[in-house]
């Protein structure tokens, strides 16, 4: 595997909350897509890449780019999930039940399933939107909800149109420096 500079950068934490999002969008309205009822710690769902993109400039962030977000899940290492080599479900919200959720989760529910920086759910609950080159279609990373265990590989580039406005689509951002 080849190495490549990266410039220090800052990036969430955790994905961006339905709370939070509601500050920059007050009519967002997560219950189309948790049975109704309020989450305001699920992830902000069924977001597109501009509003994405918009998010976090009005945060005063941006997307972070896919080398930063493969970065921040795998650390130092050469992990294929954020947590090592080895698929583990309970680490993460991906497909199926064995997780304990059916569906989307609070964002951080899954501690065990950080990457080596600490980040959480850079695996499973949604699929997060990146920085892309160019115009057409953008890239989503580590899966959602209903993904498969390799479509939540750090490495799995979702190629999508940019206008998809998905349930398992969220974003985190990230920053070149804090404040």
């Amino acid at each position: 595997s080849q190495l490549v500079a990266v410039s220090a950068f800052y990036i969430d934490r955790t994905e961006t909350t339905v709370a939070n999002f509601k500050k920059f969008h007050p009519s967002y309205n997560e219950k189309p897509y948790t049975n109704g009822k309020p989450c305001p710690q699920c992830p902000a769902m069924g977001i597109t890449w501009h509003q994405a993109q918009r998010y976090c400039q009005w945060a005063g962030k941006r997307l972070p780019t896919e080398t930063e977000w493969e970065v921040a899940a795998r650390g130092n290492s050469a992990f294929i999930w954020p947590w090592g080599d080895k698929h583990r479900p309970k680490h993460a919200n991906t497909f199926g039940n064995d997780d304990g959720f059916l569906f989307m989760a609070p964002v951080a529910s899954f501690s065990k399933g950080a990457s080596p920086f600490g980040v959480m759910d850079m695996a499973g609950n949604v699929w997060e939107w990146v920085i892309g080159e160019g115009e057409g279609l953008k890239i989503a990373k580590g899966g959602g909800w209903t993904s498969y265990e390799n479509q939540s590989k750090i490495s799995f580039r979702n190629k999508v149109d940019p206008n998809l406005k998905n349930p398992t689509f969220g974003f985190r951002c990230a920053a070149n420096h804090i404040g």
